[in-house]
């Protein structure tokens, strides 16, 4: 029988307009987000994002190992401050950053309170959530990690934290022929994490580690930031294709799918953002 966590009470009272740790002026919590760049400057999809959260009175820090320009009111510190990020750890076969980025996320949960978020999210309200758990459901079988928050206690980020640079073995959830190809990819004393299969780290082991500790239970439902799954993206850059009526009254935001958004945003739309799209009307702070 699984044991339910208790959540964790807060201490005392606090005086008339004073609001609990990180409160701004009138007791309004200001929630603090945070997200880690490298590469490229910023483009629109993610300057419409920073916006998004601004505009909602929450506070975002991107992380980077350099200096960003970064839209009024984003706050910049050196990606180091939470995890070694001079050498950029890539997936080996295709070179994505995207595996240092699912490190440094898990290490930023061990070591603060923020909540992370993807840069190609839009907030449609504030995040000012009240569990201390905070992911969606992409599908029935999957969540997603492109807004994630695990308390320091959590089993699951314990298990995920485990998955460093130097660790060597296999997925726990790869089964079948798979494993066995990649038993044999590592004669058998398994393989470092960036020889494993590209996201390898991300939303598959966080469901997997979420599940076998039962803090699944605490997954929100896809429409709380999934309402428009990866095959529908181009609907963000289609002017008259998604209006805010559209999406999920309880939606606390919706994810832009970012790859798949400016492939077709660059081969569809001569790379520019269709005046009166989602997209744009995001860029422009009209939603």
């Amino acid at each position: 029988m699984r044991r339910r966590r208790k959540r964790r009470k807060r201490e005392g009272k606090l005086p008339p307009g004073v609001g609990p740790p990180g409160a701004g002026l009138g007791g309004v919590r200001m929630v603090e987000l945070a997200s880690f760049w490298v590469g490229d400057p910023l483009g629109p999809i993610e300057i419409a994002s920073i916006k998004s959260f601004l505009r909602h009175g929450d506070s975002i820090t991107v992380f980077s190992p350099h200096a960003l320009e970064l839209p009024e009111g984003a706050k910049w510190r050196d990606a180091n401050e939470i995890y070694p990020s001079e050498t950029i750890i890539r997936h080996r076969k295709t070179g994505s950053a995207a595996l240092h980025s699912d490190l440094f996320r898990y290490a930023l949960m061990a070591k603060t309170d923020m909540i992370w978020v993807d840069l190609d999210v839009i907030a449609l309200r504030k995040f000012d959530f009240e569990s201390e758990w905070v992911f969606g459901w992409e599908s029935h079988s999957s969540i997603n990690g492109a807004v994630l928050r695990l308390p320091k206690d959590s089993h699951a980020l314990a298990a995920l934290l485990n998955l460093q640079p130097e660790f060597r073995g296999l997925p726990e959830y790869m089964s079948g022929f798979r494993r066995f190809r990649y038993h044999l990819k590592g004669l058998g004393k398994g393989l470092t994490i960036d020889r494993w299969p590209w996201g390898a780290i991300g939303p598959r082991a966080a469901t997997h580690y979420l599940k076998k500790t039962g803090e699944i239970s605490y997954a929100m439902p896809v429409s709380a930031f999934y309402s428009v799954p990866l095959v529908e993206a181009s609907r963000f850059v289609t002017p008259g294709a998604l209006s805010l009526a559209q999406v999920s009254p309880d939606a606390w935001g919706v994810h832009l799918w970012a790859k798949e958004l400016r492939h077709i945003i660059a081969t569809e739309h001569g790379g520019g953002i269709p005046e009166g799209s989602f997209l744009d009307l995001a860029l422009t702070e009209q939603l």
